[in-house]
């Protein structure tokens, strides 16, 4: 389990306590997809009944038994119309060319009444202190686009055809404030950062609205009387088990 831990990169244990707190687990765990997956950690952390829990990744790390594991590109995901009824894809967006294919392709795999939950950069970011901006977009590997405002979302939205678009933009003030402090903390002590991070995270999500920091995305598909898809590939998809060879 230790070894597990230390995989867990510090945004993305960050990211897990902010949305867990913000969007509590469902009592009835849906059928979940997460493009951008990595090791599938935020799956792993879902509720035990989840019927499918789904990751998607370039280059996904197996790590975890109860997470199906698919290495293929989210701009064309290799599954059946209608397959899922939760799709997330936590800070990626800003990282994908086609965005509106991106958003396209989970529309699809949504089964009537799905939803996708997302997480992007604002636009506007800015860590303390605000002159290593230019440094953390290239760490944080922003190069293709380093955020985006609420309203560049919403177009986003109806340009993929969802029926409802709610933007949560969050100020994070203390992951802004703290979070070298963090990072240095995450490197050399990690059970000490795995606490420092936690509460950073419970903080912001009740700290408020504001433009320098996160946007919570939730996308609502229309509901329609249409059957759901199954969890079948489309032909020349791969999946890596748990344990597979990087």
């Amino acid at each position: 389990m230790r070894a597990r831990r230390a995989t867990v990169r510090l945004g993305t244990h960050y990211r897990w306590v902010l949305t867990s707190t913000l969007w509590p687990p469902d009592a009835t765990a849906p059928r979940t997809l997460d493009v951008g997956c990595h090791d599938g950690f935020w799956l792993h952390q879902q509720a035990l009944g989840c019927s499918a829990r789904v990751g998607c990744d370039l280059a996904p790390v197996a790590l975890y038994p109860d997470v199906y594991y698919v290495k293929g590109d989210a701009r064309s995901l290799p599954f059946a119309d209608g397959t899922f009824e939760l799709c997330t894809a936590w800070d990626v967006l800003e990282h994908v060319s086609d965005d509106r294919a991106l958003l396209g392709e989970m529309f699809r795999v949504l089964q009537p009444g799905g939803r996708v939950r997302l997480s992007v950069p604002h636009k506007r970011i800015a860590v303390f202190p605000s002159l290593v901006m230019p440094q953390l977009h290239r760490r944080w590997q922003h190069s293709i686009r380093t955020g985006y405002t609420p309203g560049e979302i919403r177009s986003l939205a109806e340009a993929g055809g969802f029926a409802g678009c709610t933007v949560m933009p969050l100020e994070t003030p203390w992951f802004r404030s703290l979070y070298f402090v963090a990072s240095l903390a995450w490197k050399l002590w990690p059970a000490a950062g795995r606490r420092l991070v936690t509460a950073i995270a419970r903080r912001d999500a009740g700290a408020g609205w504001g433009p320098k920091g996160l946007l919570l995305v939730e996308l609502q598909k229309q509901s329609a009387e249409v059957p759901s898809g199954s969890l079948a590939h489309r032909p020349g998809a791969e999946r890596l088990t748990y344990g597979g060879s990087q």
